[in-house]
């Protein structure tokens, strides 16, 4: 996965804007989900969530609560660029706005690269976690419900949905694959990415693995890293 030089501008760009509203210790405690200023003592969104309310600067998403480097053999998350893997922010398969996305007062899309060893291929993970006080069972609701409303297609431009499983990571998970068709040089191919979409009180959270350049993600890697996922978004509440 390579990055252009206006990629790699961009990216240095968003990093200091993100080190001025950082917490002492670096990391961020929390993002805004409008494109209003942060909230004092947290972080901005390097992309902001559609359809979201003024942020509450009462309500944050501790870095306490995303997966640490220790699960990601020893990778640091970091801000998802603009615009990357939309989708999946929360999952939208019928690409539509949902109506908690009124509720959610807070927001976090990260990810990190990862690579598992010598001779293997790395992977880009990607954590998502939203905050809808007081509506949480309603928004994970909401997007159960749009899964299996809008199974989407490969046709071009396009992503098919299947949910896999429940009781990935708990009661409220499901584990759910986002398939696209996409070319790569001369030949075009399918590529699947495994995701987790979990509840853990009004906290809404997707996990995937993206794979790497026109590889899909790992399910069995995604369905192993969830549980602690949601244990470390259940330590911090």
């Amino acid at each position: 996965m390579r990055r252009t030089a206006p990629q790699a501008l961009l990216a240095t760009a968003m990093a200091i804007a993100l080190l001025a509203g950082c917490a002492p210790d670096g990391s961020p405690e929390s993002t805004s989900t409008t494109s209003s200023a942060a909230p004092t003592g947290s972080t901005a969104s390097a992309s902001q969530p559609a359809g979201s309310p003024s942020p509450d600067a009462t309500q944050v998403i501790r870095s306490s609560a995303l997966l640490q480097p220790e699960d990601l053999g020893g990778a640091t998350l970091e801000p998802m660029p603009q615009g990357d893997s939309e989708h999946l922010r929360p999952v939208r398969p019928c690409g539509e706005r949902y109506p908690s996305d009124e509720t959610r007062t807070a927001a976090v899309a990260m990810r990190a690269h990862v690579s598992p060893g010598e001779n293997e291929t790395p992977r880009v993970v990607l954590q998502y976690v939203g905050l809808h006080p007081g509506h949480g069972a309603a928004a994970f609701d909401e997007i159960a419900a749009a899964l299996r409303r809008c199974p989407g297609s490969l046709e071009s431009g396009k992503h098919r949905w299947e949910v896999a499983g429940t009781g990935i990571a708990g009661d409220e998970s499901l584990l759910v694959r986002v398939s696209a068709r996409f070319s790569y040089g001369d030949e075009e191919s399918v590529t699947t990415t495994p995701a987790v979409l979990a509840r853990v009180g009004d906290h809404i959270m997707v996990l995937a693995d993206l794979g790497w350049e026109n590889a899909s993600g790992t399910e069995s890697y995604v369905r192993r890293l969830a549980p602690k996922a949601v244990e470390r978004l259940r330590a911090a509440q």
